[in-house]
């Protein structure tokens, strides 16, 4: 049991693809699932649990963003990397703003892609330490928050104001603070890595609701009209 492999379920209805990361993982040490829909994916999901989850968007019946909200809402233990041929800013923030712990846009090397399964293999540790009464009030409290970044400080201390007034141990309370610290820290790299990636100019980033100086901080506070 101690040394079972990383569990991985490839969800893409490209047959090769499934079958280039199938091969690839499975000599790196993982034990692979593969499906062709979103439909099979949450039936997998419901039927056994996995570490990860590759995803691509671009799925028949459901879409990769639509099985992306429910493991968020179904399957908090599964991590869930996007893999997709997708390449908008919008649609990468919105993954990310779901759990998705990274976003990578084909062709992807294959490097890369295990970089970024480890990456949330370590993070999932702290995750699972969060109580289900945490997550619950925090859920309600990001719910109402309209905003994209800086909502999570805001919903954290808002979430365990309100968790001390229920009378949750501060013992949970603090375990789950630093696990939304952790998880939060690593969302804000991915977010900075896919707009490094998309190129997006700070105009654009603007649009999309995107502070450039919260992603990117000045060199300088200096500031001239």
């Amino acid at each position: 049991m101690v040394n079972q492999k990383p569990s991985v379920l490839i969800v893409d209805d490209e047959q090769v693809v499934c079958d280039v990361l199938d091969a690839e993982l499975c000599e790196r040490g993982y034990l692979c699932t593969m499906v062709l829909s979103g439909n099979e994916a949450l039936a997998k999901l419901a039927a056994e649990d996995f570490d990860v989850v590759l995803l691509d968007i671009r799925l028949p019946e459901m879409s990769g963003m639509e099985v992306l909200r429910e493991i968020w809402l179904n399957h908090t233990n599964a991590a869930t990397i996007m893999i997709t041929a997708v390449n908008d800013v919008a649609t990468a923030v919105e993954a990310i703003k779901l759990g998705a712990s990274d976003y990578l846009v084909k062709p992807f090397d294959l490097d890369r892609v295990e970089t970024s399964i480890r990456t949330a293999l370590d993070t999932k540790p702290a995750t699972k330490k969060s109580s289900t009464q945490m997550d619950a009030i925090a859920f309600g409290v990001e719910v109402r928050l309209d905003s994209l970044l800086g909502y999570s400080k805001i919903a954290a201390q808002e979430t365990i104001d309100i968790a001390q007034q229920l009378g949750i141990a501060e013992k949970e309370i603090q375990e789950w603070a630093a696990a939304k610290a952790m998880l939060g820290s690593e969302r804000d790299r991915v977010i900075k890595s896919s707009l490094d990636k998309l190129q997006c100019s700070p105009l654009a980033q603007s649009i999309m609701g995107v502070s450039v100086p919260y992603l990117y901080p000045a060199k300088s506070d200096v500031s001239q009209d």
